[in-house]
């Protein structure tokens, strides 16, 4: 019996060192994800355009980035990012949302995990057209011309150490 528990303590600490040792050896990999958005123009007439900006995996999970959006019954006119992830988490959406403004360029920076395969945007502008981009997350510079209210966007993941 005092041999076993000998034994035990043993094997215990060794595994502890071993853990240690590796935990010691391993680097921790900073990813930003560069984002540049650009809206199309609009009039003074035109209301401000509401738009959300989500990173998603293959598992079909998706974590909110951004949300510009007036008030919060305008969320539904954001018809994907509302049925993926606002209508079942409106805590996510709340935490990251902000009031719309008249800027046409928007950039932001964000760090990320690495489970994250992809990026959408969806801007709908009241009485005006809606549009939604998906785009692959990669280390190279992508850029993606939008139709109707997007004018372009571009995703860089930048890998740091």
């Amino acid at each position: 019996m005092k041999i076993t528990s000998i034994f035990c303590i043993t094997l215990l600490c060794g595994i502890l060192f071993i853990s240690e040792c590796s935990a010691k050896n391993q680097t921790f990999i900073a990813q930003k994800l560069v984002v540049q958005i650009e809206l199309t123009p609009f009039q003074k007439k035109h209301q401000n355009p509401y738009f959300s900006l989500w990173l998603s995996n293959k598992n079909k999970e998706h974590k909110t980035l951004v949300v510009l959006r007036e008030k919060v019954k305008w969320l539904r006119d954001l018809k994907k990012f509302w049925r993926n992830i606002a209508r079942e988490n409106r805590s996510e959406s709340d935490a990251v949302t902000g009031a719309t403004n008249k800027r046409k360029n928007f950039n932001y920076t964000f760090e990320i995990d690495t489970i994250w395969q992809d990026i959408s945007l969806e801007v709908v502008r009241e009485n005006g057209h809606r549009e939604l981009i998906y785009l692959p997350i990669s280390t190279s510079k992508e850029c993606v011309k939008g139709n109707v209210e997007i004018v372009k966007i571009c995703v860089q993941l930048i890998i740091t150490e």
